[in-house]
């Protein structure tokens, strides 16, 4: 195939991924901004529409600029709009894999330890987040810009990047901070939850027996006195302890299980940093004795532990996103290693790589919508301009 022709089909293949991206990732702000439900201040749908944010500014000022290269033949936008690109291509680089392994953690601390959760993760820490990522990323981004890296055209991807072979450091550098550090964070914090999810349903499965599952109410207290625990273990071993001694007395009295009081539909808006189950609760009375007190306890912790499992979907869309990530990203850096250090101009290589980057632009809205069901539902009503829920 000539030079002119792979060109052509680059800059075709380049054309659709784009708008898809930007169709996509559009079509996410809006669903997220017109569903209430799904425009309820939280953090996941926060970190999912800031990578939405930053697709669309990397689709305009990166990957545009590489199209009109591509059927052009050669870079005509001039030395400024080849440092901006090279500039928002590492920035959208950083934001993504950051904002993920931030996302990934959320989660660990929504299902292992949802107490913990809601203090860390409110309104304004959640702002705090945000504003830090895009100042660091954009700190670290501008490392050309101080001398440290040089930038060029290269004919070969028809994009404005960096000369990583004179830029060996950089290149290591950017390694760790976009890929390796990020990359370790986040599988952590998905093996923290995989245990946690097999050991509740390990708690739960028909084999094992509330007695030979958990230590006794004095074996407890004599662990605890034994060990030196924090004032969170402490917090959850006590919850842990009324719950057990409501469920104790509820069986002596005759009662129904606290579970079966829950209301299926919870109809109250929390308030900022707050989840609906909490305010449901909310404009009940003061109890007027430990016991009642105990006992609303219960029923809000069962009833966040029976929509626990909408938690773990939402860990496995994050999941899902990370590997897209590492699977459009990983190909990029293996060969800007062989070129670098080995000295080998592959330009195959090059090629899928370039249109494996521009593919992480697309993937995130998509996969939301393949595998979350009520982004779907919220999507057909958002298209077929029904009223928002």
């Amino acid at each position: 195939m000539s030079a002119t022709a792979t060109s052509l089909a680059v800059g075709s293949i380049l054309s659709v991924v784009a708008l898809a991206a930007l169709v996509g990732n559009v079509l996410l702000l809006v669903v997220f901004g017109r569903s209430r439900r799904l425009h309820t201040y939280s953090p996941t749908t926060c970190f999912i529409a800031n990578m939405a944010v930053v697709h669309i500014l990397a689709v305009l000022l990166c990957n545009v600029p590489t199209i009109a290269a591509a059927l052009s033949g050669d870079w005509a936008m001039g030395q400024a709009m080849c440092m901006v690109q090279t500039f928002f291509r590492t920035l959208a680089l950083f934001l993504q894999a950051h904002t993920l392994s931030v996302l990934a953690f959320e989660r660990y601390l929504r299902i292992c330890r949802p107490l913990k959760h809601e203090e860390v993760f409110s309104g304004t820490v959640v702002n705090i987040i945000l504003s830090g990522l895009w100042f660091c990323d954009t700190i670290i981004a501008l490392n050309p810009f101080y001398g440290w890296g040089k930038i060029m055209y290269h004919q070969d991807g028809y994009v404005c990047d960096l000369d990583w072979v004179k830029s060996e450091s950089l290149l290591i550098f950017t390694t760790l901070v976009a890929l390796v550090v990020p990359l370790a964070a986040s599988a952590a914090c998905f093996i923290a939850i995989l245990r946690k999810v097999l050991r509740l349903r390990k708690r739960v499965s028909p084999d094992s027996s509330a007695e030979d599952e958990s230590p006794s109410l004095q074996q407890e207290e004599e662990q605890a006195n034994n060990n030196q625990e924090t004032y969170a273990e402490k917090l959850r071993r006590q919850e842990y302890r009324l719950q057990r001694l409501l469920q104790t007395h509820e069986m002596g009295t005759g009662s129904k299980p606290v579970a079966e009081k829950i209301p299926l539909d919870i109809k109250g808006k929390g308030k900022e940093g707050q989840s609906e189950s909490d305010s449901e609760f909310e404009d009940l009375p003061p109890p007027r004795t430990e016991m009642e007190h105990s006992r609303r306890e219960a029923e809000l912790r069962a009833w966040k532990m029976r929509h626990r499992p909408r938690e773990v979907a939402l860990a496995k869309t994050t999941l899902l996103l990370g590997v897209a990530f590492l699977i459009c990203w990983f190909p990029y850096f293996v060969v800007t290693y062989v070129e670098s250090y080995a000295l080998v101009n592959t330009a195959a290589g090059t090629l899928i790589t370039l249109v494996l980057v521009h593919l992480s632009t697309a993937v995130n809205p998509y996969l939301c919508l393949l595998h979350s069901h009520k982004y779907r539902r919220h999507c057909r009503r958002t298209l077929s301009c029904k009223r928002a829920l």
